[in-house]
């Protein structure tokens, strides 16, 4: 089998292309674009972990939604060096909702019982830093796709 060839489909620059493509390409409205988009990017900052893909396919069939630009969203969550980014946003924001200032010591989130003993803090802050991603990337999409498209 040939490797090389099959990781040269994998390149930065084509999977862009690709994205690019099929946004421009969509036979959807503006909108629907950037609603899909949207729905994507606050699916990968929600605490749903594990069935971020589930609820998407799910959401983008139930709304009528592009679902390709939905899952390329909803992997964002899915790149390596972010998941730490986002979890510790989410408690962050989290903490400041609740106690109207940001925690300077934070606790060992990647522990699965620290992470349980904080849970509702992280999940209502996730549950707000994905709201506001989502619609951060609705207004921005829109306008973006309302300029060039």
């Amino acid at each position: 089998m040939n490797y090389q060839a099959y990781i040269e489909k994998f390149k930065p620059s084509r999977i862009k292309k690709a994205v690019v493509d099929e946004i421009t390409a969509a036979n959807n409205s503006n909108s629907v674009i950037a609603l899909s988009l949207a729905l994507g990017a606050f699916l990968a900052f929600s605490p749903a972990w594990g069935f971020h893909t589930a609820l998407a396919i799910l959401l983008a069939v139930l709304f009528r939604l592009n679902k390709v630009l939905v899952l390329i969203t909803v992997n964002i969550s899915s790149i390596p060096p972010l998941f730490p980014i986002i979890l510790l946003a989410g408690y962050q924001v989290g903490t400041f909702a609740f106690t109207g200032a940001f925690q300077s010591e934070v606790p060992d989130l990647m522990n699965l019982k620290t992470l349980g003993e904080n849970y509702l803090q992280f999940a209502i802050g996730s549950l707000l830093l994905a709201s506001g991603v989502g619609a951060l990337f609705f207004i921005v999409i829109y306008f973006l796709l309302k300029r060039f498209r």
